[in-house]
C-alpha cells in the first residue's frame, strides 16, 4: 500500500505555506517565503518555522523511501544548529537520508537563502512504523 501524498509540487501547503518542490530516492527539497507575521520579538524569523521547515524536508525525504512499502515515519530526535538571522526572502531546505536501517533512519537537512548563504543545519532519527 502506498500512502497518497497531501501536496502537490508547487503549490503551497500548510499553516506556513510551505511550497513541496521534489522528493524521491531518500532526499526532499521544501522551500518558505518569510513572512513578517512569523517574526519573534527581535524581528527575526522566529526559529520554529525554520525548524518546522527542515523537519517538512526530513520526514518526507525518508517517506520516499518507505512509504512504497506501506511503511510510515515519525521523528523520534530532533537536533538544529542557527547560523543567521533570517529577515525576509526564500528559504530552501534539502533533505538527504544519511542511514536507512530496519526500525530507524537517520537524516540530514540544510536551509540557504536565495544567495546560498547557509542559515542553519539539522539532524534527525525517524522511527519507521509499523
Amino acid at each position: 500500500m502506498t500512502p497518497t501524498p497531501t501536496f502537490q509540487p508547487g503549490v503551497p501547503t500548510g499553516p506556513l505555506g510551505f511550497v513541496p518542490r521534489d522528493a524521491g530516492d531518500g532526499t526532499a527539497t521544501w522551500e518558505y517565503t518569510v513572512d513578517p507575521a512569523h517574526y519573534n520579538t527581535n524581528g527575526v524569523l522566529h526559529g520554529g518555522v525554520l525548524m518546522a521547515l527542515l523537519d517538512t524536508a526530513m520526514g518526507h525525504a525518508v517517506a520516499a523511501l518507505v512509504g512504497p512499502q506501506g511503511r510510515f515515519n515519525a521523528a523520534a530526535q530532533f537536533n538544529i544548529h542557527f547560523f543567521l538571522p533570517i529577515k525576509s526572502g526564500l528559504i530552501r531546505a534539502r533533505a538527504e537520508v544519511k542511514k536507512l536501517g530496519k526500525r530507524l533512519a537517520v537524516v540530514e537537512s540544510e536551509a540557504v537563502d536565495q544567495d546560498g548563504r547557509l542559515l542553519g543545519i539539522a539532524t534527525s532519527t525517524h522511527s519507521l512504523l509499523p
